[in-house]
């Protein structure tokens, strides 16, 4: 953040996400207002600022006694990222709290909450800290369980991707990141660091569940290879993504002056896959994550299911929940994650623009499969979308889920494509309304249909490299008055082409 953009924000005044706090306030006092806004929507704290916006300066605190302050005073459960400002009127602190999705207490029984205009509490039971496994510290582990080349790969990491957190010491980077803790006067790692950066001996010991098995099948009895995998996470992304590649197919399609490549399994779709089943597996439980390679489809189970409101229908449109912040928080410094989401709509768009299936879950009592299918590449299908694509514009993914639905079913009603999109069906209407103006679909009856591609239609726009009339799409195509008329009004409809004038002087001309 720069000083211009501090003083726009501090101009802008404090709202519901924005706070301005005093230099001197205590380190008590600083956590709750952090507590508070985590346990509402999340925000930025301004920390050496009047509540009028006026910069008092904050020269006397060091970023990282914030850190450690908040770490400690909420069980750490709250690891803010910490920005400072420097500018002619002084020094401020900017402290970035995500929400959380599990209520962060101060003290016994203590849960702060800003509601957007003043700090209160929440009482006792009416909601409940969740602790984050990731960001405990075990028992038996030491700073000499964590792999220094593993630390060196995550500075690497962090340089490609231009963060300032790259400059910082080992162990200052260490804390940043919420991969170590400080217990009784000790710097020992949380969870969270030995996922991340333990040696393959400490992994073992002491977190033998962060192992992942890989399988990959011909056919549908038993299975040709097997690995066990147990590494510390960019590492283990790494590995697995070597073993999907070597068994992993690509074809090529050019459309007008672009090639596609399809493959089988779209790279940064199993890696959001694998990404979803770390960040929100149950890590106390033993069981390991396993990936089952198959020709036509792609498994990743992980032990724990959906986080509490989360469905299979309802996990495009629900608001994010993140089992282990602490993990979840690292990855996102680090570029795997994204903080807002949980990548399933990445998932879908990829896997839809190129013609396959949405991917399916599958839940069972203490555990959740995530399957991508690889499905006969429709060729027609792709570059129909492409080029649909380059005419319009890139596809909302509401748009790309009711054409893969139509293309799979062949028609469907409202309520059946609004279960697929996952929304009312007031606001299914409006997309499919937009889509029909859009000639994407058709309505027919109480149903809905792909508006396929008509040979006439193709054979006519490329020939029309001038103004035509009627008559003369009559002649070209042998249509009769009635289809000619019919064929160019609709083309008209969808902004394929434009009415010149009107009556015998009318004409009609491509856009674009």
């Amino acid at each position: 953040m720069t000083w211009e953009e501090l003083a726009q924000r501090l101009a802008a005044g404090q709202d519901e996400r924005t706070l301005f706090l005093p230099p001197d306030l205590s380190p008590e006092e600083l956590a709750r207002y952090a507590a508070g806004l985590a346990n509402h929507k999340g925000g930025t704290i301004f920390l050496g600022v009047s509540p009028e916006g006026r910069v008092l300066g904050a020269s006397e605190i060091h970023p990282l006694q914030i850190t450690h302050a908040l770490f400690g005073l909420t069980q750490g459960l709250l690891l803010p990222y910490v920005e400072v400002v420097e500018g002619p009127e002084g020094r401020v602190i900017a402290l970035h709290v995500p929400q959380s999705p599990a209520a962060v207490s101060v003290g016994a029984g203590r849960v702060p909450f800003w509601d957007g205009k003043r700090l209160t509490e929440l009482k006792l039971g009416q909601a409940l800290p969740e602790p984050d496994f990731t960001a405990q510290v075990l028992p038996a582990a030491s700073l000499s369980d964590l792999d220094p080349v593993e630390v060196l790969r995550l500075r690497r990491i962090l340089e490609e991707r231009g963060s300032n957190l790259a400059a910082l010491p080992d162990l200052e980077l260490l804390f940043a990141l919420g991969l170590l803790a400080r217990v009784e006067g000790e710097d020992r790692p949380t969870v969270a660091g030995l996922l991340l950066a333990g040696t393959p001996l400490a992994l073992r010991r002491l977190l033998p569940q962060a192992e992942v098995s890989y399988y990959h099948h011909e056919g549908e009895e038993g299975y040709r290879f097997r690995e066990d995998i147990l590494r510390p996470i960019p590492a283990l992304l790494e590995r697995l993504r070597d073993l999907i590649q070597a068994r992993n197919r690509v074809r090529y399609l050019t459309v007008g002056l672009f090639r596609l490549e399809v493959w089988d399994y779209d790279q940064e779709v199993y890696r959001e896959a694998l990404l979803n089943a770390l960040v929100h597996r149950d890590w106390q439980s033993q069981d390991a994550i396993q990936v089952h390679h198959h020709p036509d489809r792609l498994e990743v189970s992980n032990p724990g299911g959906f986080p509490p409101g989360i469905t299979p229908e309802n996990v495009l449109r629900h608001p994010p929940k993140r089992r282990n912040p602490r993990l979840a928080e690292a990855l996102y410094r680090l570029g795997y994650v994204e903080r807002a989401g949980s990548g399933v709509d990445k998932m879908y768009r990829l896997l839809l623009k190129y013609g396959k299936e949405p991917p399916e879950y599958r839940l069972y009592p203490d555990a959740l499969t995530l399957v991508l299918y690889n499905p006969e590449l429709d060729e027609a299908f792709v570059r129909e979308l492409a080029e649909a694509q380059e005419r319009f514009g890139a596809f909302s993914l509401d748009h790309l889920i009711a054409l893969a639905h139509l293309k799979r079913v062949g028609e469907a009603g409202l309520a059946e494509l609004a279960k697929a999109l996952q929304l009312p069906e007031e606001a299914a209407r409006r997309v499919l309304s937009r889509m029909e103006r859009m000639g994407l679909v058709r309505r027919e009856g109480g149903g809905y249909r792909l508006a396929r591609r008509d040979p006439l239609e193709e054979r006519l726009l490329a020939r029309m490299d001038r103004p035509m009339s009627r008559r003369e799409v009559e002649a070209l195509l042998g249509l009769s008055p009635k289809g000619a008329l019919a064929l160019l009004k609709r083309l008209v409809l969808e902004g394929r082409l434009e009415r010149l004038g009107r009556g015998p002087a009318t004409r009609y001309r491509k856009r674009g």
